[in-house]
């Protein structure tokens, strides 16, 4: 007991110095949530110059576009046009489209008819998918029946391209074509838009949590 010295605070100050500790704890993870937000779309365009890269002179041998959210089949049929030697996988269709119903709604009635005209059968629908995780399962299954398919670019917005990346490095193991990622670029200047890269940030989260810590081989999602 001998040489130390005991230091007693007063309720006041125990009080002050937890306010104190608290605030900077709620500032350092608010600074944290905040720049991996930010990062979200940042990490997407990154993928995006890779892609554009790795195909500057080359075609995919498959394009993969998920739907979800506006854009990206109309997206995924002008990189489609400039690549018509690939083909289109379209994960996520409502049970009651056709391709030539869904381009058209797509594209308009003229260009929709065109496009189905010019793909013929280079395309194929999955009408299983409800959610992110079955977009990667059904791909999967899909590549898995057409390992001729060396370079794949997957489609969808860039708020999504992270979650994405993360389920398939979980459901796709063993050897697997190059795979490489493009999306439709959102501006972030509505509050909409900004409502679906807070919630995909929260999904992100959720969706290491599951899978990296907890080791879940399903997850179910609302999206």
């Amino acid at each position: 007991m001998l040489g130390k010295k005991y230091t007693f605070e007063s309720k006041k100050t125990r009080i002050r110095r937890l306010l104190i500790s608290g605030a900077f704890l709620f500032i350092v993870s608010f600074g944290v949530i905040v720049s991996f937000i930010i990062y979200i779309p940042i990490y997407a365009k990154m993928q995006k110059g890779r892609a554009a890269g790795a195909f500057y002179q080359k075609s995919p041998d498959a394009i993969a576009v998920f739907t979800g959210d506006s854009g990206r089949i109309a997206y995924a049929l002008e990189l489609l046009k400039k690549n018509p030697s690939a083909k289109l996988f379209i994960s996520g269709v409502h049970a009651a489209n056709s391709f030539k119903s869904l381009i058209e709604k797509q594209a308009g009635p003229v260009t929709g008819g065109e496009v189905v005209n010019n793909v013929g059968m280079q395309v194929d629908l999955d009408y299983k998918s409800k959610n992110t995780f079955e977009n990667v399962r059904e791909t999967a299954t899909f590549l898995k029946n057409n390992p001729g398919f060396n370079k794949v670019l997957i489609i969808s917005s860039d708020y999504h391209i992270m979650r994405i990346k993360l389920i398939i490095s979980h459901e796709l193991s063993g050897e697997k074509p190059e795979l490489y990622f493009d999306s439709v670029t959102n501006s972030y200047t509505t509050w909409n838009d900004v409502k679906k890269l807070l919630m995909e940030a929260v999904k992100i989260s959720r969706t290491f949590f599951l899978m990296k810590i907890l080791r879940e081989d399903v997850i179910s999602e609302e999206d």
